[in-house]
């Protein structure tokens, strides 16, 4: 079938691996994406998934990040507007370094740790974990 392409010397092969880290890949990107991937797995071989949940944490602490899952910065444009008749070019910024947020982040976390632990006792209590959550036929 494929009798018909030419064979590939080692030194073929090798001078095609390097156009393609040089011309493709950067060695950066390569070594970036290599320590990431290095980092997450350890963290979560060591630590399991608190250990990633608290790496999450850390990582929206060090790059001042709002988490997605708490809310829109719509949201507070909104409530500023509605409590205080005013918008604020620079809210979202200025939340972040509230004591509010600060503790919001802190509790999401702490619920998340333990509603995972109530999430796996009721799967290994039960057969079937979504009969119970549906409810039983017809209601």
């Amino acid at each position: 079938m494929f009798d018909d392409e030419p064979d590939f010397s080692r030194e073929d092969l090798i001078d095609l691996i390097g156009e393609f880290m040089t011309g493709s890949m950067r060695v950066e990107d390569v070594y970036r994406s290599h320590l990431c991937d290095t980092l997450v797995h350890r963290v979560y071989e060591e630590f399991g998934t608190e250990g990633m949940a608290e790496l999450m944490v850390k990582i929206d602490g060090r790059a001042d990040w709002i988490s997605d899952m708490l809310f829109d910065s719509s949201d507070l444009h909104d409530q500023m507007f509605k409590r205080h008749g005013t918008y604020d070019d620079e809210i979202t910024s200025k939340a972040r370094m509230t004591l509010a947020m600060a503790e919001l982040n802190k509790k999401i976390w702490n619920l998340r740790k333990r509603y995972v632990k109530k999430i796996v006792d009721e799967i290994f209590l039960s057969d079937n974990p979504s009969d119970e959550l549906v409810g039983p036929p017809g209601t």
